[in-house]
């Protein structure tokens, strides 16, 4: 054995069991969500979505090698892919079409975009349709459908543990809200501001844990009052279990201003689960740390990744969270740096998931960069500003309270009856009660507010959800046949994300089986609009009656058997460049990671996928750690001893140490600029890198391979 695999084995060793010392966390609670953070790791990459083989569709016989399926679909084919109101009007009833926010639903509504609104702020109109929303989702089965994807580490191993954190986040809740809008389209995810409750002595005597409200819990911790009553857990319990207060916290005005003052995107997109190696040190205070003590503070469901999504005060935590990220973005980031802005990709700092422009599973072809989007508050929501109050004015909701007694004017949380009320110089902190002797009292003078009884507004037919969202298809034809042949364990990181009822991961409305059928309800209106021609694959697979396929069988199309039968066939896909089959799992250029987050693995998916399949998620390095400033190949120092640095490209991006082309964030932007344009900001060797090793061309290998 050579002694670059000795070293790279022991490193592989050491970097695997290594990682932050969670003794070390401030809080016992912050211990907790270290340790959960680095659990989810640990586990996220033992099930990793692809491996060290390029995962390519299988071939067609005679035919080039076809185009990665789903990559360039162009129509949304759930209403949770939609990123505009035309979109989501169609999956409504309305007269919307995808590219345009105009909507007039069939009740003669517009439909406008969500306005997220603190929950305490919600008329009590707005908070009952909101509570019958919910029990309806979860009585249909769509609430725990969505609650499932949440606990999934080896389905959604960028939902924790790094940069991606965000931006699933933000993606996963704007679903939650899109299946709200399909019962109710006037209203918007609430967000639950903790801080209003966490400046209170004791914030577990909050209001927001009362029956009217999110509830209260019996002396088992089972939460027995309020909308949620009864609310059964994917789990089998029969209640949402809390343990309200009993560790962990609330947010802080103080953390919150931490995450807006940030000015570097490591911070902010942060790493929080870093391995033996990694040269980001992580902060306590970053945003997935201190939401963690949220989790930690409600407990129960809540406290655990698996089940915290059982619990409905989840989404609303969340939809605060992404709140705080779009603050800081809109105070911190130009409009083009909030959609182009990612941590370098550094495997042994987060896992291959977390990458910019990995797939954002399971919401492929989402990528993890598309969560960066300016579409979601361009287009489907914004938030209300947060409650406030000054000397002179109140926070306008019955549930919260001016505090003027604590230094500045802000708003709080009122506390329920029974509880403290000590520390107040005049202001009334009681719900429905007065402050006497130091304890919120019930009071004859003090007009009672009773719970309101939940309403759900009757909805024209037209604007009724589904019995639930139809989201589960192929994404290309032949993936019957595919399957058929094995493929979905032999090359599972293709299959699992673009054949996903072939390989049995999700069940479809519909049967599988059936060839002359159309799998949509929208196939007639979009073969009208031509996706037929512009959406080849999946309409061939989905909508094969409107498209006028039913002449010859997915096999026949696709080399599975049966007579061949002249017929008309898609476009053949762009083959993919000769050269793609170069040994290894490494990308062709250095400047792979810039060209993903400025989207071309979606835009230029066949390249991209041949050229830099480490970014794009189409393989993860085993023999080496991704993102270092090492030599990724035991040759690289006599390679670069011969020249290769100043005239293969490969050299640049995987030879970084003999190269001295180990660059940062903002060096790898102004380098790969402008197609290869931009100026160059490092030299090679005492040379300067030509700008055509930085150009957008197909790559030749490593130096010395036969891929020459």
């Amino acid at each position: 054995m050579t002694l670059f695999l000795v070293v790279t084995l022991l490193c592989l060793i050491g970097g695997s069991g290594a990682q932050m010392d969670c003794s070390k966390a401030p809080t016992p609670a912050l211990k907790i969500v270290c340790e959960q953070l680095h659990k989810w790791d640990k586990n996220a990459r033992a099930s990793p979505p692809v491996t060290a083989k390029l995962a390519l569709p299988p071939a067609i016989p005679g035919q080039p090698a076809p185009l990665i399926a789903a990559e360039i679909a162009p129509i949304a084919s759930s209403p949770y892919q939609c990123m505009d109101l035309g979109c989501l009007c169609q999956y409504m009833g309305g007269n919307g079409q995808q590219g345009s926010n105009a909507c007039t639903l069939s009740n003669g509504q517009p439909l406008r975009k969500a306005l997220r609104k603190e929950y305490r702020m919600m008329t009590d109109a707005e908070r009952d349709r909101f509570h019958a929303v919910i029990r309806r989702l979860k009585t249909s089965g769509e609430y725990d459908k969505l609650a499932v994807i949440h606990s999934q580490f080896a389905e959604s191993g960028g939902a924790h543990s790094g940069p991606a954190f965000l931006p699933w986040h933000r993606e996963f809740i704007k679903r939650m809200e899109i299946a709200m809008r399909q019962v109710d389209p006037t209203l918007g995810l609430p967000y639950w501001d903790s801080s209003l409750d966490s400046s209170l002595a004791n914030p577990r005597d909050s209001v927001l844990f009362s029956d009217e409200l999110m509830g209260r819990t019996d002396a088992s911790n089972n939460l027995i009052t309020g909308f949620l009553a009864g609310w059964r857990t994917t789990t089998g319990n029969p209640n949402i279990r809390r343990n309200v207060g009993a560790q962990g916290s609330l947010f802080t005005e103080t953390e919150i201003a931490f995450v807006i003052r940030q000015t570097n995107i490591e911070q902010v997109l942060a790493i929080t689960a870093p391995q033996q190696g990694c040269p980001v040190k992580t902060d306590w205070n970053v945003l997935e740390y201190t939401h963690g003590n949220i989790h930690i503070f409600v407990g129960g469901d809540m406290l655990d990744q698996s089940t915290s999504a059982n619990d409905p005060i989840f989404f609303l935590h969340h939809s605060f969270v992404d709140f705080i990220w779009e603050l800081w973005r809109q105070q911190k980031q130009s409009r083009f740096d909030r959609e182009n802005t990612f941590p370098l990709d550094r495997q042994q700092c987060s896992s291959p998931n977390h990458f910019g422009s990995a797939l954002m599973r399971p919401f492929e072809p989402w990528r993890n960069v598309d969560g960066l989007s300016n579409l979601y508050t361009d287009n489907m929501y914004e938030y209300a500003p947060r409650p406030h109050c000054s000397a002179t004015t109140e926070c306008g909701s019955k549930y919260l309270f001016c505090d003027r007694s604590h230094g500045s004017p802000r708003c709080s949380s009122k506390i329920r009856v029974g509880s403290s009320c000590a520390g107040y110089n005049g202001e009334n902190p009681c719900y429905n009660g007065v402050c006497q002797g130091g304890v919120c009292a019930a009071a004859a003078n003090i007009p009672v507010t009773t719970r309101r009884p939940p309403v759900l507004t009757t909805l024209p037919p037209a604007a009724q959800p589904a019995a639930f969202v139809q989201n589960c298809f192929n994404e290309h034809e032949c993936c019957s046949t595919w399957q058929a042949k094995g493929e979905c364990s032999r090359n599972p990181g293709y299959m699992n994300a673009w054949c996903k009822v072939s390989c049995g991961k999700c069940r479809p409305a519909f049967s599988p089986a059936v060839e002359c059928s159309d799998h949509h309800p929208n196939c007639v209106k979009w073969s009208r609009g031509g996706e037929c021609t512009k959406n080849p694959y999946w309409m061939a697979e989905n909508c094969r009656k409107s498209c006028n396929k039913c002449s010859s069988t997915r096999a026949q199309s696709c080399g599975g058997g049966g007579a061949q039968r002249q017929q008309q066939r898609p476009a053949p896909a762009p083959a993919r460049p000769a050269k793609c089959d170069s040994p290894g799992c490494y990308n062709e250029n250095i400047c792979c990671q810039f060209w993903g987050i400025q989207g071309q693995c979606t835009k230029n998916a066949v390249w991209m996928a041949c050229n830099c399949r480490v970014s794009c998620g189409y393989c993860i390095p085993q023999d080496y750690f991704y993102g270092t400033c090492d030599d990724y190949h035991r040759d690289c120092v006599a390679w670069s001893q011969r020249g290769e640095c100043q005239k293969n490209p490969w050299m640049l991006e995987n030879c970084k140490a003999s190269c001295q082309t180990c660059l940062n964030n903002a060096e790898l932007r102004r380098m790969c600029a402008n197609g290869g344009g931009g100026r160059v900001g490092r030299d090679v060797n005492g040379t300067m890198i030509e700008s055509s090793l930085l150009e957008m061309k197909d790559g030749i290998g490593m130096p010395g391979s036969v891929f020459m």
